[in-house]
């Protein structure tokens, strides 16, 4: 079974975007308690390379479609710095839910998003979704459990 992934996202002129993401007026009957304030993750992909320096390629989110599509609609439009929290869970030893890695994206800002409606005819069990593309300042990435830590900063590495 996929690990749970919940994100958070404070935008420097819209605020707590993520506010309410999934409360039962935003995502219907798929609500969960304890995480209204958070937007609900399917995947995250992110890249980073080294030639000369370290290249740091956009971090991919897909998500569920919520309240804050217009929202984000509205950042990518205003070309709107964020900080995105993705916050990652695991079935612990005991059988319960914990958070066992943080990733950390500052100065974050959208430079492609795509919202996806799958064809209700062919592919009738899936529910719409969108991919973020993120540009960032500084990723810090943080294992909760093991205690590990590491980060790279976009302008430390150029050399």
């Amino acid at each position: 079974m996929a690990n749970s992934i919940f994100m958070k996202i404070t935008g420097k002129i819209q605020g707590l975007i993520s506010e309410g993401c999934l409360s039962i007026d935003s995502v219907g009957n798929k609500h969960i308690s304890g995480h209204e304030d958070e937007i609900f993750v399917y995947a995250t992909n992110y890249d980073l390379s080294r030639d000369r320096h370290v290249n740091h390629h956009p971090f991919s989110v897909t998500k569920v479609v919520d309240k804050s599509t217009p929202l984000l609609l509205t950042s990518i439009a205003n070309n709107e710095l964020m900080e995105v929290e993705l916050r990652y869970y695991r079935t612990s030893a005991s059988g319960t839910q914990e958070n066992y890695m943080t990733i950390t994206l500052r100065d974050a800002s959208i430079v492609n998003l795509s919202n996806q409606n799958p064809n209700s005819l062919t592919h009738n069990d899936m529910q719409p979704f969108e991919i973020l593309s993120l540009r960032y300042e500084s990723i810090t990435c943080q294992h909760n459990i093991a205690g590990t830590s590491g980060y790279s900063i976009l302008t430390e590495n150029m050399y």
